[in-house]
């Protein structure tokens, strides 16, 4: 019996095959013919983008444990969320962070409890409710903010500025058209 071959995967969008083993030949997207094993591109595009995200999140969630704030990452997103859009409704706030409407009242739980936003009926739809944000949310936004900062900062320390603008501009259009693809699915 002899085992098969190993091969990174290479993506779609021209990546190079990082990470394959000396000697291993990359093969076909999508390819397992004969006696190769197609493994995944761990360095592709949406590998690190996910990564990334990943590890930006858990600095954030450290940060903001550091600070005292007592909150979770998710329950920070709903708070700056609630702030942007102040007085939206719930389902809303959900829609723009991308979660589940139920995952975004058990935020909203836990931050009215805390006296940082407050659930208000909707003048024009009495079963809708509007999450606002107290004066206390204030205190709470004056903390995050500067975090979120220093967070990006770090991540980006020694990237030129025009690459960052670069990259700023490639994600904000990953983000419409993939926003513009959900909304007509």
């Amino acid at each position: 019996m002899t085992l098969p071959t190993r091969a990174i995967a290479q993506d779609t969008l021209r990546d190079a095959p990082a990470g394959i083993a000396k000697g291993a030949t990359p093969a076909i997207t999508g390819s397992s013919e004969g006696n190769v094993e197609v493994i995944p591109n761990t360095r592709s595009l949406g590998f690190l983008l996910q990564d990334v995200a990943r590890l930006m999140r858990s600095s954030f969630g450290q940060a903001v444990t550091d600070a005292g704030l007592e909150l979770t990452t998710g329950e920070a997103r709903a708070l700056v969320h609630a702030v942007a859009a102040a007085g939206a409704r719930q389902t809303e706030i959900a829609e723009r962070m991308g979660v589940e409407p139920m995952t975004l009242c058990g935020y909203v739980d836990r931050l009215e409890s805390r006296g940082l936003v407050e659930r208000q009926p909707h003048p024009a739809d009495k079963r809708a409710k509007r999450i606002v944000p107290t004066d206390t949310a204030d205190d709470a936004i004056g903390t995050i903010m500067p975090l979120t900062r220093k967070v990006i900062a770090d991540a980006m320390d020694g990237v030129p500025q025009e690459d960052i603008e670069a990259f700023r501009r490639v994600l904000q259009h990953m983000h419409d058209h993939l926003s513009h693809g959900r909304r007509n699915s």
